[in-house]
């Protein structure tokens, strides 16, 4: 990814970190996703109390930090949280007292003296790996990571590995979204033969990949799990509901909707659209990886 992508996404997550807030806490796939990663920690928690550091990378609005603090009750002076949306440090800084929050993005790093090299037990990265890449990130943790005991682990969205890629169902709440368009008398939105939906640009991981990146850094991938979790179908509905233009150019494509309020019709749309929607449920797969230094 190049600067001026990069900045844009960051961008795109300042605008959305409270509705992000809001998302994470309404939806238990997020908490159940972190949990993996804390249960991990202690399982592999050899340390003294004193001298124990874990980073909390792409660290959003700090809730992997919360989470470590209340089942582990790690200390929140042991956390460093990077993140490089601003309004998402201001979140996270309102909820972990410590006084190591960065806003900085995770190739920045090794930019600061403020996270020593070999010094951290764990770096943990939540939901948010998809968004950057292993030849990037993979150099710096190999660098920030205690030699022979430190672990990297994060989680991957299903649609940025290989063997979970094509699993893909939301074909069932496009339909729905369609069904609640046509109540109102409008066009589909989803097509069903050309599916109206973007490719996801960042890459799609493979194990070998993972491994043969992993070795070239001095680190090893330990594990690579997947896990499926069960999520109402709303969830992928307030994902897109973060972005506000969403649905609105499609309504103000139509002439009926020139002389008339269309944040009121999208609201009306999306209301009918939960109607058809509660008590649905949809599968997700999340893979869950292990890398340690050598």
């Amino acid at each position: 990814m190049n600067d001026n992508k990069r900045k844009e996404v960051i961008d795109s997550w300042h605008k959305r970190a409270d509705a992000y807030e809001i998302l994470a806490n309404n939806y238990q796939i997020f908490t159940d996703m972190a949990m993996g990663l804390v249960k991990f920690v202690e399982k592999h928690q050899t340390n003294k109390v004193q001298d124990f550091r874990i980073i909390d990378l792409a660290a959003g609005t700090g809730l992997v930090s919360k989470l470590l603090i209340q089942t582990l009750h790690i200390s929140p002076t042991s956390l460093y949280l990077v993140e490089p949306a601003e309004q998402m440090c201001i979140l996270a800084r309102s909820t972990i007292k410590t006084p190591h929050v960065y806003q900085m993005s995770a190739e920045d790093c090794l930019s600061t003296s403020d996270l020593p090299r070999d010094s951290f037990d764990f770096i943990l990265c939540n939901a948010s790996m998809h968004l950057m890449s292993e030849n990037d990130i993979y150099p710096i943790v190999s660098k920030l990571l205690k030699p022979k005991t430190g672990y990297f682990l994060y989680t991957l969205w299903y649609h940025a590995f290989d063997e979970t890629e094509n699993f893909d169902n939301n074909q069932r709440l496009e339909a729905y979204i369609n069904d609640a368009l046509t109540y109102f008398k409008y066009p589909n939105y989803f097509s069903t033969t050309n599916r109206k939906i973007e490719t996801k640009k960042q890459s799609v991981r493979s194990r070998k990949f993972l491994e043969e990146t992993a070795y070239k850094h001095g680190i090893k991938l330990e594990s690579c799990a997947i896990h499926i979790h069960q999520v109402p179908m709303s969830f992928d509905l307030d994902f897109m509901l973060m972005e506000p233009s969403w649905l609105m150019d499609h309504l103000k494509n139509f002439e009926w909707t020139q002389n008339r309020d269309a944040h009121s019709i999208k609201g009306q749309i999306v209301e009918k659209l939960r109607e058809l929607i509660k008590d649905e449920y949809t599968e997700k797969p999340v893979v869950q990886i292990v890398v340690s230094r050598i």
